[in-house]
């Protein structure tokens, strides 16, 4: 409590002392009250001094009072398109929890891997993985969890029964439920919508460069970065941090039937949700080659709210349940997360409206002549282990406007180093407190700290290599950019 307090009065003290010390050489008024605003905002977002949906209201109080971005530029950013889409998408999302498809799913891909430890894991992984590129990856986790404790006690009972060492069931549960938190995270990153973070980076590069983001150019590099990542994190897991073997993890292919069972068959409104899911989807993909040429003016926020009112408009087949998707439900969004998208795109706006990345591009001058990749690669590395003591989208908004001006000193396109950030906000796995997901799976009582961290450490490392790397090599031929090159049609704003 006492700590607590202490940020809370460390935001605004450092933030009026920096107001009383007065600007650096060179740097505008404007500039530096964004400056001192921005302190505060993080050290309030990153030690959780109040509600993080609390301090995203700073911006629209901290810029404005002092005269260095107008109220009405920075309110604007509260209704950024963007939030849109994670609006639009978490309703879908809302909608297949609703009627119980995204469980259906889930235990449709589990069926299918097999019963033996490894293949359960590799099952529960592909699950979650894909579920999290739709929805909330907290929300993946409890869903999941249940579902692995299941089968693990299942198992435990037959190995005490049976030759089986019960060292054997222990590294199985553990196993499990680390993949569960892991793959959580890491699914995220395959689609724009997958993750906060992945928004966050297509909100900034619009802002500084007016260039915006579609949703099948970012799936071109997240999904094999994410699918990369989930390879090498079965592979740890059941090869080589705990002592697995293909022996048939006894009851499991009953769970996952009678849960199947208990399902029943493929509801009506399943059916419709699933379709209009995969509409959407299928028009995010492939809407610069098939959809632009007809409707110029269509991006991927029209098409998903599209696809949102639909749900409101399509009646369920009892009438007592009115709509597949009603208010009761769709209220449930987290709001919270919207607020902090709202605060995060502010601080972005007042970054580009103050100058303030053109300092700091100014400051970061020295690194002119450092090796890119060994630049990309200590980015990579500090988000990665930042974000395991600190909120990641805290982390990533702050990390945008930096790596920008980086951009220019060093003169490479910028796309490379924040969406490397961007990603790597997506991989702290390590603790408890570093993602919801992790936290989920913690709370357990399956899992001691020394496995969490034992394991995470070596998926961080493991992490930190391939998104280097895929930025590095893949980045450039697929999104068709010359990497080392800072592009002359773009300038920072």
């Amino acid at each position: 409590m006492r700590l607590k307090v202490f940020f809370q009065l460390l935001g605004p003290s450092v933030f009026f002392l920096m107001l009383l010390i007065g600007p650096p050489e060179g740097m505008s008024i404007p500039a530096f009250k964004v400056m001192a605003a921005t302190l505060w905002i993080a050290i309030w977002w990153m030690t959780e001094a109040i509600p993080i949906a609390a301090t995203s209201f700073l911006p629209l109080i901290l810029y404005p009072i002092t005269n260095a971005v107008s109220l009405n530029e920075i309110a604007s950013s509260y209704a950024n398109p963007i939030i849109y889409i994670f609006v639009g998408g978490f309703i879908l999302a809302l909608a297949m929890q609703k009627w119980n498809l995204h469980k259906r799913i889930a235990l449709n891909i589990i069926a299918i891997t097999g019963t033996n430890m490894r293949q359960i894991i590799l099952g529960f992984i592909l699950a979650t993985a894909f579920l999290s590129m739709w929805i909330s990856n907290t929300a993946t986790a409890v869903m999941m969890l249940p579902i692995a404790l299941s089968i693990i006690t299942q198992f435990k009972e037959f190995s005490d029964s049976s030759s089986i060492p019960v060292k054997g069931a222990d590294d199985f549960g553990k196993a499990l439920i680390l993949a569960i938190a892991y793959s959580a995270s890491i699914g995220g990153i395959a689609t724009l919508v997958g993750t906060p973070t992945n928004l966050i980076f297509a909100d900034a590069i619009e802002k500084f460069y007016k260039v915006p983001m579609p949703f099948d150019q970012w799936i071109g590099i997240g999904l094999p970065i994410s699918l990369t990542i989930l390879v090498g994190c079965w592979y740890l897991l059941t090869y080589h941090l705990f002592s697995l073997s293909s022996i048939k993890v006894q009851g499991s292919s009953n769970i996952i039937k009678n849960e199947l069972k208990k399902l029943g068959r493929m509801s009506y409104e399943e059916k419709w949700v699933l379709l209009i899911f995969s509409i959407v989807a299928f028009c995010w993909i492939t809407r610069r080659f098939l959809i632009t040429p007809f409707f110029p003016s269509i991006n991927d926020t029209i098409i998903v709210m599209i696809g949102a009112i639909v749900l409101f408009l399509i009646p369920a087949k009892k009438q007592e349940q009115g709509q597949i998707m009603d208010w009761e439900t769709a209220v449930k969004l987290p709001w919270a997360v919207i607020l902090l998208f709202g605060g995060a795109f502010a601080v972005a706006q007042s970054f580009e409206s103050s100058q303030l990345t053109l300092w700091i591009g100014e400051k970061l001058s020295g690194l002119e002549n450092v090796p890119f990749w060994l630049v990309l690669l200590i980015v990579v590395a500090v988000v990665n282990f930042l974000t395991e003591i600190t909120q990641n989208i805290a982390t990533c908004t702050l990390m945008m406007p930096i790596l920008a001006a980086l951009s220019g000193v060093l003169n490479v396109h910028p796309y490379g180093l924040m969406a490397a950030a961007a990603i790597a906000s997506s991989c702290a796995f390590m603790l408890p407190v570093a993602t919801a997901p992790n936290a989920v799976v913690f709370g357990s009582g399956f899992l001691k700290m020394k496995d969490m961290v034992r394991a995470g450490f070596l998926l961080n490392v493991l992490s930190i290599i391939v998104v280097t790397l895929f930025i590095y090599f893949l980045l450039p031929a697929i999104w068709g950019i010359d990497l080392l090159n800072f592009p002359s049609e773009i300038k920072v704003k």
